[in-house]
């Protein structure tokens, strides 16, 4: 086995820099979820520093009390710090903290005995077990990664257990004390890895899940949350890499009829809801045919992978007639709305997106010059104008 004073040693330090950089990243990000953890290490590390000491000094208070009271704050502020980033039901804190008001309560009444331990190992065990349920019902990115602080959670909660059946034993005199001694040595040991592990791994998740909503913001539209034209050109060409080369794509441009007339009529919040109410309509009908964006102000673009004009032409005319036939409602106000659109399609081996949604544009402004409320899919305007309002 592991020289036991080494290996203590060293989770004191690993925790110790762990702690020094949480609060460093908490002085940049002001998140309290990095000074809970921040503060977790260093309740941890302290406990590991009052164990220690109870060789060298007669304070039982300082050394066993006051050690077992860090030694269930751990993972206490561990749960603080989570509990905002899980979707798990909600819980009022009030009554958690008188509940650990009790047990410290409690625990100063027995620390002296092994019951103390007892205590303080059938806590911890169930606050490990509460992280864990608060770890899966946590959204994550960094599978892998959760999926192993969720083991390292219900181990510990395990292990907890385990040394309350070894101590229980000890307790009641039926196994001597050098029969449970490698036993108990050896939870301690894995007590102190799951803990190190624990705080290693945490960091990780945490900035895999920033830095996925810093890619989302940068990809998506804020009001629709539909991507941008940035998220939008990027999602298209690795769709398109993978694409048959003798396979089409088609792209759709779509406006907003008369939006300005909204606005001005009915306020900014009226067409902020409006382009909202355009893009549910276009996410339910395209979820999952195609490649959704908002580009522009009232501006809207559909990629169609293997998709040839006919059959976007027939999509977007689907589009249009499911907008045109109920009225937009908000604030009390019922507003027609109508789009039009511009439809254009290429060859993958011929694709050039610039070109695609130019030719789109070309034919969606055509459509507006025409009558609006209308899909083009070619560009000769004498044609659009026999029909004005007709959806060809």
């Amino acid at each position: 086995m592991l020289h036991l004073p080494t290996l203590i040693s060293l989770c004191f330090i690993l925790n110790l820099f762990i702690a020094v950089f949480f609060f460093s990243v908490y002085r940049y990000k002001k998140q309290p979820c990095y000074l809970f953890f921040a503060t977790a290490c260093c309740s941890f590390i302290t406990a590991i520093a009052l164990i220690g000491l109870r060789d060298f000094i007669e304070f039982p208070l300082l050394t066993h009390f006051f050690a077992y009271v860090f030694i269930i704050l751990s993972p206490l502020l561990v749960i603080l710090g989570l509990i905002p980033q899980s979707q798990a039901p909600a819980i009022k804190l009030t009554p958690l903290y008188y509940a650990c008001a009790m047990c410290c309560t409690l625990l100063l009444a027995v620390y002296l005995i092994d019951a103390g331990q007892i205590i303080t190992s059938i806590i911890t065990a169930v606050l490990f077990s509460y992280a864990a349920y608060l770890m899966i019902k946590t959204p994550s990115v960094a599978v892998v990664q959760q999926r192993l602080l969720v083991a390292c959670f219900t181990i510990h909660s395990v292990v907890m257990l385990l040394q309350v059946v070894l101590l229980v034993l000890l307790y009641s005199s039926q196994i001597s004390q050098a029969s449970l001694a490698f036993g108990l040595q050896l939870l301690l040991v894995t007590h102190l890895f799951l803990t190190t592990a624990t705080a290693l791994i945490l960091p990780f998740i945490k900035f895999a899940n920033a830095e996925s909503r810093l890619i989302n913001l940068a990809n998506h539209d804020p009001l629709t949350q539909l991507l941008n034209r940035r998220g939008f050109f990027r999602l298209c060409k690795k769709i398109t890499k993978t694409a048959p080369l003798n396979s089409r794509v088609s792209l759709i441009m779509l406006d907003i009829d008369l939006f300005k007339q909204v606005n001005d009529q009915y306020g900014h919040e009226t067409g902020d809801e409006a382009i909202k109410w355009i893009a549910q309509h276009i996410n339910e009908l395209f979820f999952e045919l195609g490649v959704t964006a908002r580009i522009g102000g009232e501006e809207f673009a559909i990629f169609l992978n293997q998709q040839n004009l006919a059959q976007a032409r027939l999509l977007a005319q689907k589009l249009c007639s499911s907008i045109n036939e109920y009225p937009f409602y908000f604030n009390g106000n019922s507003i027609a709305l109508s789009v039009s659109a511009g439809i254009s399609s290429m060859l993958v081996r011929e694709l050039n997106m610039q070109a695609l949604l130019l030719q789109a544009d070309k034919r969606l402004y055509l459509a507006k010059e025409t009558g609006r409320n209308k899909v083009v899919t070619h560009d000769e305007k004498s044609l659009l104008t026999k029909a004005p309002t007709a959806i060809i």
